[in-house]
């Protein structure tokens, strides 16, 4: 491996991102056997098996959960509750992020999670019942010192803010406050975290299965070795069937930003700058859904915009190269999604963001002929790729998913979005986007504050706190 100018490690053999394949390979009770054969050390020296933390980031509308919504998060509990009688999973966080019209924490969704999560997951049940039971053991966890399996915590709430201005972190990340966006709450919640693998999914899968989480970690866990896994990150790709909340009733052929952008971007980049070789295997780099060990997890700088995805993407790709990471097919995918006109601002970061990080990995601006060169060869791109997706279309269709796709509506949306593309690389693109900010690693974190693990230590006990209250809040506690 050599290094570049900037002194970042330069992966001379091209590779693309493994492909593990359709999730239906990895055989459920191999999984869970694996994943209680391999074992980590920890804080003190000791060996103990591997734990596996799932993250759900949540963030619905003001004024409220829909019946859609809340379905759909039933649905997913209940098939975690599988995992959690196997023995597969360790912990829950579900990360709320929804504000009021004056932009304070609304903590009503979080109240509609505990409740939910109190009829599917068995574990959680049975530790509310005995808070109820045994007057001591409540008092323990009004002052967080009861680790809830389940733990439900909002980006916003003011005692995880005061609490990470106390041990310094505001003076590493150069923000007061936590920031809004998804990858916010992302980086908030690895600290909060116990696990030794991270596994994310989005809370708006509608025909969620347990074998993604496992299809997701497995891959990480099976190449463990010693103290660290061969595969640091696996991502899913999957046919994205998009049901909006204002047309349940007409299910479109989803995924337009990724489609349309993310991948020929990708594509583009590779081609035309010979930069992130491999990486534009992935097959759809816009997903929320992937596991991470956490050893990489805790070296990833997290951007504020919808340039996560991608963002960690390239940050991984920079640590570890694409041979230590994979892709895995979840086959069809129905969620609940925005109209396209909602997503232009998403695709003004992202493409935002990426240039930003072209631009670093040239050590200078983009040429004129050089700009030219990009859309030409993404215009080309997105061709080649509207030709895919219609037949994937017509494929769907004969397989009996009823869905909405016109090749003329992804041209149409392919112009506009290339009009994305031309605005931000000749600079016009300040007024469409948030201001870009990014949080720090963990690790960095850690080297400024020197106080990582107590710090770690009371986040999680403000979860705790969080989820009690919580309970409190829907009368699920007699107190």
């Amino acid at each position: 491996m050599a290094l570049n100018l900037k002194g970042r490690k330069m992966f001379s053999k091209v590779t693309k991102v493994l492909d593990m394949g359709d999730y239906h390979r990895f055989e459920f009770g191999e999984c869970v056997k694996e994943k209680f054969n391999t074992f980590v050390l920890d804080e003190g020296g000791l060996s103990s098996p591997l734990s596996i933390s799932l993250v759900i980031p949540t963030k619905f509308e003001p004024e409220g959960i829909l019946e859609i919504e809340e379905d759909t998060l039933h649905e997913i509990l209940a098939q975690c509750s599988e995992l959690v009688d196997a023995g597969y999973l360790d912990e829950i966080i579900i990360m709320g992020a929804t504000q009021d019209e004056e932009g304070k924490a609304d903590f009503g969704v979080l109240q509609n999670a505990v409740k939910i999560a109190y009829e599917e997951l068995g574990l959680f049940k049975e530790q509310v019942d005995l808070l109820n039971k045994y007057r001591s053991q409540n008092e323990k966890a009004k002052r967080g010192l009861i680790d809830f399996f389940l733990k439900v915590v909002h980006q916003f709430d003011a005692n995880f803010s005061k609490l990470l201005a106390g041990y310094g972190v505001y003076g590493a990340t150069g923000h007061f406050g936590i920031l809004p966006g998804k990858g916010s709450g992302i980086w908030l919640s690895i600290p909060l975290a116990r696990g030794d693998i991270l596994c994310f999914v989005d809370a708006d899968i509608m025909d969620f299965k347990k074998e993604y989480i496992t299809g997701l970690c497995h891959p990480i866990i099976y190449s463990w070795k010693a103290q660290e896994a061969a595969i640091k990150f696996v991502k899913a790709y999957y046919t994205r069937i998009t049901v909006t909340k204002t047309d349940s009733q007409i299910p479109v052929f989803g995924g337009r930003v990724c489609r349309l952008l993310a991948v020929p971007m990708l594509k583009s980049i590779a081609e035309i700058f010979k930069l992130y070789l491999g990486i534009e295997s992935i097959k759809y780099p816009l997903a929320g859904e992937f596991a991470v060990s956490r050893d990489i997890l805790e070296q990833l700088n997290f951007p504020n915009t919808f340039a996560v995805e991608t963002s960690l993407l390239f940050q991984t790709y920079d640590l570890v190269g694409p041979s230590s990471m994979a892709q895995l097919n979840l086959d069809i995918y129905r969620h609940i999604g925005k109209r396209f006109e909602n997503l232009e601002p998403m695709a003004y970061q992202i493409i935002d963001s990426t240039f930003r990080v072209v631009d670093e990995k040239l050590g200078r601006s983009l040429t004129n002929e050089e700009r030219e060169q990009f859309i030409f060869s993404y215009r080309d791109n997105v061709a080649q790729l509207i030709d895919e997706y219609e037949k994937t279309a017509l494929s769907l269709e004969k397989k009996g998913e009823h869905i909405s796709y016109s090749r003329e509506n992804d041209l149409e949306k392919a112009q506009l979005l290339q009009k994305v593309v031309k605005d931000v690389l000749a600079g016009k693109s300040k007024e469409k986007r948030l201001r870009y900010l990014t949080l720090p690693s963990w690790r960095r974190i850690s080297e400024r504050t020197r106080n990582y693990f107590a710090l770690k230590e009371m986040l999680r006990r403000r979860s705790n706190q969080s989820t009690w209250s919580r309970l409190k809040e829907c009368k699920l506690l007699h107190t």
